[in-house]
């Protein structure tokens, strides 16, 4: 069995226990929580190309780069598919800021949260912001048509994503809804906020992460 089924199992067991539990709270306004660990990757280092050395043999020399969810640190990678389908990377939307929000439908106060998150889409959807809402369907009471149901009564058309197997989730370790993570255009977490937020402060987070 590979790594990443194996990776997969663990991350559906834990959100599934987490879930069943009653464990995986429903978090208040800005609630705090105790800081995450971190991870670690090797990525390659940048010297440049030496004499009679190729960029192939140049990338095996490595270097350690912190991978995790402080602020500073490289966001972890994700790939999850949208409502239509579609494949969506986070390390493709570099140059972006992003907005990330963990929320389930059943969490009173992600539902508070997503007309601000609307709001919030459309006045920024012409510039440098990416809103993805990512729904943590391994933790849903509802199957993902029940989702896009609500959705379109609701009338919200900002980018939605399925995390189908809760693997996202566990990699931004998400202990609580909603989960609110700003990345920005270098990559790295500029913003963490577990809890709900009102419009005024989600807008200062992120204007504050754009003008940096």
């Amino acid at each position: 069995m590979g790594k990443m089924k194996i990776y997969k199992l663990i991350a559906l067991a834990i959100v599934l226990i987490i879930a069943s539990t009653g464990l995986w709270g429903c978090f208040k306004k800005n609630e705090a929580t105790q800081d995450p660990p971190k991870i670690e990757i090797e990525k390659p280092k940048d010297e440049g190309i030496k004499e009679n050395e190729s960029p192939e043999n140049q990338a095996d020399t490595q270097v350690k780069e912190s991978v995790g969810v402080f602020e500073g640190d490289l966001a972890p990678d994700f790939s999850l598919l949208d409502r239509e389908g579609n494949e969506i990377r986070l390390s493709d939307l570099r140059d972006k800021v992003v907005l990330i929000k963990f929320w389930t439908t059943w969490c009173v106060y992600c539902t508070y949260e997503l007309p601000y998150v609307q709001e919030v889409y459309e006045q920024y959807k012409d510039k440098d912001l990416v809103v993805l809402a990512v729904n943590v369907l391994a933790a849903e009471k509802i199957e993902m048509e029940e989702v896009n149901r609500f959705l379109d009564e609701k009338g919200y058309t900002f980018p939605v994503l399925f995390d189908v197997d809760g693997q996202a989730s566990v990699q931004y370790k998400v202990r609580g809804l909603p989960t609110t993570y700003i990345i920005d255009k270098n990559g790295r977490i500029a913003e963490f906020v577990t809890g709900a937020m009102e419009k005024a402060v989600m807008i200062e987070k992120i204007e504050n992460v754009m003008n940096k």
